[in-house]
């Protein structure tokens, strides 16, 4: 009996060409309370598409910033988190798009954070 290995070569191709989504970095900083907040997310894999991308954070006084690329377009690639802190409560983030296909069809990602809010910063 002869098999025919041809689908099982062209599927592990397909699968092993398209890049996963990641998400940099697992965790963010803590931050202190009155102090302001920074950090950056970069999303790699594939390009956010600014249709389908949302964030939602659980405290008014923080935001989430797309940087533009150097044609001047709008990149959610690449993210900053900005605020200051002013109870201390953890903040959750959660980040939900999709990418752009090529050969292969688009990919959609969800990330959620936690940032936890301390008292003081000892400096």
């Amino acid at each position: 009996m002869k098999i025919n290995s041809l689908p099982l070569i062209m599927a592990l191709l397909l699968t092993s060409c398209s890049q996963p989504i990641e998400i940099k970095p697992n965790k963010l900083p803590d931050a202190y309370l009155n102090d302001p907040y920074q950090a950056e997310i970069e999303i790699i894999g594939g390009s956010v598409v600014e249709m389908s991308f949302s964030a939602k954070v659980s405290d008014t006084n923080f935001r989430i910033l797309h940087h533009i690329d150097t044609d001047g377009y709008p990149d959610y690639n690449h993210l900053t988190v900005q605020g200051t802190p002013i109870v201390l409560k953890p903040i959750y983030i959660k980040l939900v798009g999709g990418t752009y296909g090529t050969n292969f069809p688009g990919k959609e990602f969800v990330k959620e954070y936690k940032i936890m809010v301390k008292e003081q910063y000892n400096k």
